[in-house]
């Protein structure tokens, strides 16, 4: 399968808690500044409201009226849907039709929640975000980098626009704007058998200074066989960083 350019296509909220590895791990975030970026037309930001301290969504997209975020979700999701029906990176018994209700359960909740909350869904996109240094403490970022590689990497996209640089200067910025954490979906190839994304590798041996990651398992289902790898980053602590630190590793 593969895309000419980003789709606008959300997913459940307790579908993002899975990927991110987040669904025992709430009760850590309950006072932080939380944000999902793209937040696409998903439900993320509803489920954890009221959960943690703030959440913010940030999406390209949201600088349009609601009327047309929601033509244009629809027209995405149809289009996707389209085209994972006919691709043959998914697994035969994957549920396509279940996938469609759960997208369309998420763009409902989605339009009510930014509804309520409009101040809460920011225009903006990667890889410049219009947020100060460590604005969050948690910044969630699933199905943009990585999936939206050159085909050629492991990705989707069938342009050059999201290659390697893109991606360097995405993964600082989601840095920047970061206080504690930045957590990544997926963290591998879009293939019937994936594999760790080569992209992935590569931005984790290079992360900015003051920072260290590293892979863990995902269970959020795609459709793939093969590797479902999340990544994780954190920001070391000045404790972790000092002279006594060092000493005692």
């Amino acid at each position: 399968m593969q895309l000419a350019s980003v789709v606008f296509y959300g997913r459940l909220g307790e579908q993002a808690l899975t990927m991110f590895n987040l669904e025992g791990d709430l009760e850590q975030w309950r006072d932080a500044r939380v944000l999902d970026c793209p937040g696409g037309p998903g439900s993320l930001s509803a489920r954890l409201r009221g959960l943690v301290g703030e959440v913010v969504a940030v999406d390209p997209l949201y600088a349009l009226p609601e009327q047309e975020l929601e033509r244009q979700a629809l027209a995405d999701l149809e289009r996707t849907m389209a085209g994972l029906r006919s691709s043959a990176a998914l697994r035969p018994d994957f549920d396509l039709e279940a996938c469609r209700e759960e997208h369309m359960q998420a763009l409902q909740a989605f339009l009510e929640d930014r509804r309520r909350h409009p101040q809460h869904y920011r225009n903006g996109s990667l890889p410049e975000l219009p947020f100060p240094d460590q604005s969050f403490d948690l910044v969630l970022s699933g199905h943009l980098l990585f999936a939206y590689a050159p085909l050629r990497d492991g990705g989707l996209s069938s342009g050059e626009e999201f290659d390697l640089a893109w991606h360097r200067r995405a993964l600082s910025e989601l840095c920047r704007i970061s206080r504690h954490a930045v957590r990544l979906y997926p963290a591998h190839t879009i293939e019937r058998v994936a594999r760790r994304h080569p992209y992935a590798v590569s931005l984790l041996a290079e992360l900015p200074p003051g920072w260290r990651g590293f892979f863990c398992s995902s269970r959020y289902d795609q459709g793939h066989d093969g590797c479902t790898d999340a990544l994780q980053l954190e920001r070391i602590t000045a404790a972790e960083s000092g002279p006594s630190a060092a000493g005692s590793a």
